[in-house]
């Protein structure tokens, strides 16, 4: 709208005008309203109808609200009862402004957000829900900025800042969701829709928030005076205690006076702090108990002199007290009253101040003299510590007779006070205590009673020395505060959340009403819409099976003109079975099970294609039609094949998988049963696959894997099968007439085939296989014995050196039997401590002096006896239990050095032989860290023994291993020298220690030459190298004799000793003393 127009101006001003007058006065209604239900410690309150009411304008007349928005709040935040009297002038404005421009910043984005998210209508469920959340969400504009700012200001203290904040979003939340909706109803478009909405909308909202302000009156006044009673308990228990304790000091006073009445004045001091003393104990508002004696002018030199004599020495005489609260000699009166003892004693500053002259306390001590009741002062400055108290007086002496002295008691009021409210223990409201005596002007003791009473002041008249107190009790701020109760708030909140949600479903009930109406205007187009738009063909067919009509993706299926379809015969696009019809062939799908709708359609070029046909009966008035949905499956069942062959066969090579073999194989058994014809397994495992896949990548072990499948296609024949089991490993099944020598051909051209070389990512590699074959019948009646047994003779051409086949024995059954036996069997003594090792002692040749031993694993089992290691020693290397196994004898060996240390045995070493797989594993130097660190032993009294063979696989690895080894302590030796293939630079590379002669050479150096020249050579070049020499097999003397003569270092064997238990080998090396005896 452009009011900048004339005439635009002219037609709408009056109406703008009067647009923001009623926002204005609505504001101002509806904010006396809300201030009315405020709760009593806050200026926000449960709920803020104007909030509603200028958002709701803003919504419906957008900017031209603003300026009613702007007015009404500003005079509703006016400075008027919610900041204090004395706030700051600018700080009030401030404060006004502020909270004044949140309201409008409010409103105004809240109508953008509301315009943009929201239809203005809300006719649906899900607008009313929009609204509903929207509103919790800017109303969070105007709490968060407002109080922050009044926060910055000092008006609202930190205490008040969250439940100010809580309160005020709260309001405006509750203010929104009330007041938009009734406002909407008066002035919101489109009129016709809310128009509608007054008696379903408006009239139960408004009188479910009255019901709610009600019950929320009532309740604020119930919690309110339950609040306030335990405060008003509180407050008559500390009077109730207050009072008790004046009268406990009346009596005091009263009983010491009538005990001293029969006393000389001059009593006794040290009665007189005895018994004050025994009283003021515990009362630390007691500030002092005094004992006045009276005495003329004529009788002051003599008293005076008394005092010096008798009590203080240095006693300065009679004095007065003035108007500074100084002490100065006392002027000439007729008659004095001085102090003469006092408690606690440090009041002694006091003595000889005459009471009958001291300002505040002369009337009292007069009034006091005359008569024989206590009597009390009005407040009084207490000279000892400068704060207000009250004194009493109580004259000494028989009725009648000239009193023989005064006894006066103060109290301190502000700790009077504090004391009692302490032992209450109660800190919810502030005391102030006056002197409200008749006749004369009320003066203040503590606290400050002439400040404005407040609602819940509560005052009580308190009776001492014949003067009248009056005790007023106000309820602290802070107190006050904890009076934002649960009840009130709740019932509220809640109430009034409760009626805006119900003037949110009757938003829902009418809006959806309206909109029911169009939805069915229009549906018949929508719906026409969708089957023009539908991806599958939908044909609507008579009774008598001619199309009645068909959607555009008919004529796409079929490919007949859209014109063409209506009029032609069902069964031209759907043929059926045979000559069915179209009547008896609809019936049949509308009553079958969807596995039953699939049937063959004809195109119009009479193509046939797989259709999905869905077909459903329906019955009108007077009439019955067929509604078929036809879907081509020709992607659907191109798909499932796909599917199917990727679940069948391997992705790699295309070959048959495991899950397809199974299948296949049992199918093949079938056929073999029924014919007697024999079938053959062949279990086919690549070799040195995994080190070309290592070394050469993935992408080489895979062309290897398709080239080795390729080549192992081109042998077969179409009757046999060829599956990829996984990894390297395949399967081939042989059927038709077989023979043993025809199938030992088949796996002689496969070995040979597979070991032609391959050319990998550029490089030419050599594999190879191994293969096991099972033959049907002989070897296994069902698919998982003939292929376990494949498998074992596969294993068994793998232990005869790769590159050829086996066929399955018995033997092979057993020994794979044994082999899963003894490894079990291992496992277990393992985890008992079943194992043990024997040591075989080595010996110096030129002495003939032990100095060592080589550790030997044994074990005895219960069953099998003793095993002997050859046994059990390649098992445990196959199966990996050679690890856990060589950790422990390492473990057992440092424990056996450990306890010779401690035996006198520290001098020998032993000698520990390394597999392989413990040398080339990776965890063997943190493992020897560990024992090192628990044992704590010479690493050098142990040897580690690796074979030549295990060092030479892989020889610059072998060589940093053994430089590690070295540099921890550790002796090395290479163990079986001459066996194998090691080369001599390497040999010299490596950080060995000696090198141990395999006892095959030593066995036949007396007949063999080429073993004596081996042997006198070996040591000739240890010795250059600077190695030592160890022989292993020494049996006779002359052999000793030889390798003494060639200068061998060391020697071992049954001459000098038989392998034997660990105690047996400690007997052993004590007997012999002396040296082993040479030939």
């Amino acid at each position: 709208m452009d009011l900048n127009r004339s005439g635009n101006h002219e037609r709408h001003g009056p109406r703008l005008w009067l647009a923001n007058l009623t926002t204005i006065a609505v504001y101002l209604g509806t904010g006396l309203l809300s201030h009315a239900l405020a709760l009593p410690a806050g200026y926000a309150t449960p709920v803020y109808l104007p909030a509603g009411v200028g958002f709701a304008l803003t919504v419906v007349l957008g900017w031209r609200a603003l300026p009613g928005v702007a007015i009404g709040a500003i005079l509703m935040h006016l400075p008027d009862g919610w900041m204090a009297p004395d706030t700051a002038p600018w700080i009030a404005a401030a404060a006004t402004t502020v909270t004044a421009l949140g309201a409008l910043a409010q409103a105004w984005l809240g109508a953008q957000w509301f315009g943009r998210l929201v239809d203005p209508a809300l006719g649906t469920s899900r607008d009313v829900a929009r609204f509903l959340g929207l509103a919790p969400v800017f109303c969070l504009i105007n709490a968060t900025v407002s109080v922050a700012v009044l926060y910055r200001l000092g008006v609202v203290t930190a205490a008040e800042r969250a439940p100010t904040w809580i309160n005020w979003w709260a309001g405006d939340t509750v203010g929104v969701l009330l007041a938009a909706p009734l406002v909407w109803i008066a002035c919101g478009r489109p009129r016709r829709l809310w128009r509608r909405r007054a008696r379903i909308v408006a009239v139960p909202l408004l009188l479910a928030a009255a019901v709610v302000i009600a019950a929320y009156e009532q309740t604020v006044h119930w919690e309110h005076q339950q609040y306030l009673q335990a405060y008003r308990l509180k407050a008559q228990q500390v009077a109730d205690e207050l009072q008790a304790e004046l009268r406990e000091h009346e009596r005091f006073v009263d009983t010491f006076a009538r005990a001293l009445g029969t006393d000389d004045r001059f009593m006794d001091r040290a009665r007189f702090l005895r018994t004050t003393s025994g009283y003021v104990g515990g009362r630390p508002e007691i500030s002092g108990i005094d004992w006045m004696v009276p005495v003329t002018h004529a009788a002051r030199a003599a008293f005076e002199t008394w005092v010096r004599s008798n009590v203080d020495p240095d006693f300065p005489g009679v004095r007065d007290l003035g108007p500074d609260n100084r002490l100065r000699p006392a002027g000439v009166r007729a008659r004095y009253l001085p102090l003469l003892y006092t408690w606690p004693p440090s009041n002694q500053a006091l003595r000889g101040l005459d009471f009958l002259a001291a300002p505040g306390r002369a009337d009292a001590a007069a009034r006091a003299m005359a008569g024989t009741t206590a009597v009390a002062t009005g407040p009084i400055t207490l000279v000892t510590t400068g704060t207000t108290g009250i004194a009493l007086f109580r004259v000494v002496g028989e009725p009648g007779q000239p009193p023989r002295g005064m006894l006066a008691l103060f109290l301190n009021a502000p700790v009077f006070i504090q004391q009692v409210v302490h032992r209450a223990g109660f800190d919810g409201f502030d005391i102030s205590l006056a002197d409200v005596t008749p006749g004369t002007a009320a003066r203040a003791l503590t606290g400050d009673p002439g400040r404005r009473a407040v609602n819940g002041d509560y005052t009580v008249l308190l009776g001492f020395g014949g003067r009248t107190l009056q005790l007023r009790f106000s309820p602290t701020a802070a107190y006050m505060e904890g009076e934002r109760g649960l009840a009130s708030w709740i019932v509220i909140t809640t109430g009034l959340l409760l009626a805006a949600l119900l003037g949110a479903l009757m938003l829902i009930v009418s809006g959806e009403r309206a909109q029911i109406e169009a939805q069915v205007a229009d549906r018949a187009a929508r719906l026409q819409a969708i089957l023009d738009n539908a991806a599958d063909a939908i044909v609507t067919v008579d009774a008598h099976g001619q199309v009645l009509s068909a959607n555009h993706a008919t004529a796409a299926l079929f490919g007949y003109p859209p014109a063409h379809l209506p009029g032609l015969a069902f069964t031209a696009l759907v043929p059926g079975h045979g000559d069915e019809n179209g009547p008896d062939l609809l019936a049949r799908l509308a009553g079958n099970s969807p596995d039953d709708r699939q049937l063959d359609g004809l195109n119009a070029r009479g193509e046939p294609m797989p259709l999905a046909v869905s077909v459903s009966l329906v019955d009108l008035a007077g009439e019955r039609l067929f509604v078929c949905i036809l879907r081509d499956l020709t992607e659907q069942q191109r798909a499932q094949a796909r599917i199917h062959r990727l679940a069948h066969h391997d992705p790699l090579t295309g070959l048959e998988n495991r899950h397809a073999l199974g299948m296949r194989l049992e199918r093949q058994l079938a056929q073999a049963r029924r014919t007697g014809q024999p079938l053959a397994v062949l279990f086919i495992d690549l070799d040195h696959f995994k080190k070309i896949n290592d070394s050469l990548g993935h992408q080489a072990g895979d062309e290897l894997l398709t080239g080795a499948a390729a080549r192992m296609k081109d042998l077969l024949r179409d009757v046999d099968t060829l599956a990829r089991l996984g990894g390297d490993e395949f399967i081939i099944v042989l059927g038709g007439p077989l023979s043993p020598d025809s199938v030992s051909a088949v796996a002689v051209r496969l070995v040979e085939s597979l070991q032609q070389p391959y050319r990998l990512a550029g490089t030419t590699a050599h594999s190879g296989a191994s293969v096991g074959v099972a033959l049907f019948p002989d070897d296994g009646l069902d698919a998982d014995t003939l292929l376990r047994h494949a498998d074992m003779a596969m294993y068994a051409a793998k232990r005869e050196g790769r590159g050829n086949f086996q066929f399955f024995s018995s033997a092979m059954n057993a020994a794979t039997h044994e082999h899963l036996m003894l490894e079990n069997r291992m496992w277990a003594t393992l985890e008992s401590g079943g194992f043990d090792v024997h040591l075989q002692a080595q010996v110096e040749l030129e002495t003939g002096r032990v100095i060592g031993a080589e550790v030997l694993l044994r074990w005895h089992d219960p069953e099998l006896g003793s095993v002997d290691p050859g046994r059990f020693i390649p098992i445990a290397e196959e199966s990996g239990l050679i690890l856990p196994l060589g950790d422990w004898v390492l473990a057992r060996a440092m424990a056996l050095l450990a306890e010779w240390q401690e035996d006198g045995m520290g001098q020998l070493r032993l000698a520990v032989n390394l597999s392989a797989r413990q040398f080339n594993g990776g965890a063997l130097l943190s493992r020897l860290d560990q024992l090192l660190d628990e044992h704590a032993i010479d690493p050098a009294r142990l040897e580690l023994e690796i074979t030549e063979t295990a060092a030479m696989r892989d020889p610059e690895n072998t060589r940093k291993l053994l430089l590690q080894l070295r540099a921890r302590g550790f002796k090395l030796a290479i163990d079986d020298f001459g066996t194998g293939y090691s080369s001599l630079a390497y040999l010299k590379l490596f950080a060995i220690d000696r090198i141990k002669i395999d006892r095959g050479f030593v066995r036949d150096i007396e007949t063999n030459p080429n073993d004596a020249a081996i042997v006198g050579a070996t040591i000739g070049l240890a010795h250059a190298l600077g190695l030592g020499v160890i022989a292993e097999g020494v049996e006779t003397q002359a052999q000793r004799g030889f390798l003494r003569d060639r200068h061998s270092d060391e020697a071992q064997g049954f001459l000098f000793g038989r392998p034997m238990p660990v105690r047996e080998f400690r007997d052993f090396v004590r007997a012999q003393a002396q040296p082993v005896p040479g030939p």
